[in-house]
């Protein structure tokens, strides 16, 4: 496919616009609900992870803001706040529906897809309801509208999502009260309507809709790549047990398998972890037994490739200054920038603070990229009253910047040395990894 095309699809897929919400059912905006309703409409928003892409670092909920970089311009989130100037105050339960389920504008005007409409399409008229209830009831107006957004031609056409749809297709409604779904059922609406597991999860065709055969079969994303989670034993998670799974959703780390950041990370954040346990073992349970794809780059268990280094005390006695070195390799950036919490020998805190680096589906993967963007990103991630914190080395936090060079002789050294060996990766790829990273207004 032409770069040029390629582009111009990707960005029509990676821009967002305000998310809005709801069918024609029974209430309206200015009728109050009982505290039911609102209750489980904020279970719906935490269900769906509204939060996470209209709330900008250090903004105010729901109140967009958030900054995507994309080839044809930089994507800015809505405020989907109830302030009727700034935000979705003057939508009826109606347009909240055609917002919500069809990707439709109060205006008219079409949605960009990187508000997951696809799946939402899927809800069920109840959730809706409810959902339309909390946002117009519980959530705090904001009276302050983001920049708009501004995308190079012809992503600027909202109007090409008329057809856009016509191919991508859509998740089909659900009936009945979401509630009193079975287990697999309920695992299966969470999966692909409220959680839109998919979105991420499944690598998309030339058009940028989801690929149908390849459900949950990997895919790459804003730098990341959202692995594989079908039931193959080597590509994706067929080892894990329904536990595991669920403790992943719930705190972002299961020791010996694999820890959360990057877009995962914010998922567990806000969304997941705040799920009932009913609910995580359900969304477990049906995506464990979802067909497994097998995958051309990944031949063994990420999570089980690798084991501790032993590293024998054979110092000279001669202090070498490496701050003086013209270019440090992979090991000595590791001694001064990773060795204090993970080890020099790899096997992190014997907490699990700091993961270990072998077992790490992470380190163990045959891609490098997610290694790479938690280098430059790090990790961030509060459940319940755990926080996690590792600094990212792209600059912008208090620790010092590492070079594209550094970061490539890092990766190769830490895969190399504890995972699924050197991948060779260059300062180029990681410039145009750093490149993706998201920014703030």
């Amino acid at each position: 496919m032409p770069d040029v095309t390629r582009k111009i699809l990707w960005s029509v897929l990676a821009a967002g616009t305000a998310l809005t919400c709801l069918s024609p059912l029974s209430a309206r905006a200015d009728e109050q609900p009982s505290a039911d309703l609102l209750a489980r409409g904020e279970y719906i928003a935490t269900a769906g992870d509204c939060v996470a892409c209209h709330t900008a670092p250090g903004g105010r909920p729901f109140a967009g803001g958030l900054r995507i970089s994309t080839p044809m311009g930089d994507v800015i989130t809505t405020n989907i706040t109830p302030d009727p100037e700034h935000g979705i105050g003057r939508y009826t339960e109606e347009d909240f529906e055609k917002s919500l389920r069809h990707g439709i504008r109060r205006d008219g005007s079409r949605l960009y897809p990187a508000m997951p409409y696809v799946s939402y399409s899927g809800m069920t008229d109840g959730d809706v309801q409810a959902l339309y209830a909390w946002f117009m009831h519980d959530v705090k107006p904001v009276a302050e509208s983001p920049p708009v957004t501004e995308l190079n031609f012809p992503a600027s056409l909202r109007i090409t999502m008329a057809a856009w749809n016509l191919v991508a297709g859509a998740v089909p409604p659900e009936t009945g009260d979401s509630a009193t779904f079975d287990k697999l059922r309920r695992g299966k609406y969470l999966a692909n309507a409220l959680a839109h597991c998919s979105t991420c999860h499944t690598p998309r065709n030339m058009m940028l809709s989801e690929k149908e055969d390849s459900y949950l079969a990997g895919a790459p994303l804003l730098g990341w790549y959202a692995p594989n989670i079908t039931s193959s034993k080597t590509a994706g998670i067929g080892n894990w047990s329904e536990d595991n799974l669920v403790q992943y959703l719930q705190t972002g780390h299961v020791d010996g398998l694999s820890q959360a950041a990057g877009p995962m990370g914010e998922a567990v954040e806000h969304s997941t972890s705040h799920l009932t346990d009913a609910d995580l073992h359900a969304l477990a349970a049906y995506i464990l037994q979802v067909p497994a794809k097998d995958d051309a780059v990944e031949h063994s268990p990420r999570e089980q490739v690798g084991k501790a280094v032993d590293t024998p005390d054979i110092r000279t006695g001669v202090l070498t200054r490496i701050d003086s070195l013209d270019e440090m390799d992979g090991a000595h950036i590791y001694d001064g920038n990773c060795a204090a919490c993970h080890g020099s020998d790899g096997a992190g805190t014997s907490d699990h603070y700091a993961p270990s680096l072998f077992h790490n589906s992470v380190v163990g993967s045959a891609r490098p990229d997610n290694l790479i963007m938690a280098i430059l990103s790090g990790v961030d991630r509060t459940t319940g009253t755990l926080h996690v914190h590792m600094p990212g080395f792209d600059g912008n936090s208090d620790v010092q910047r590492l070079s594209d060079a550094e970061i490539a002789s890092l990766v190769n050294y830490v895969t190399a040395t504890f995972g699924s060996g050197d991948h060779g990766v260059t300062a180029e790829q990681v410039g145009k990894m750093r490149a993706q990273l998201p920014k703030t207004p």
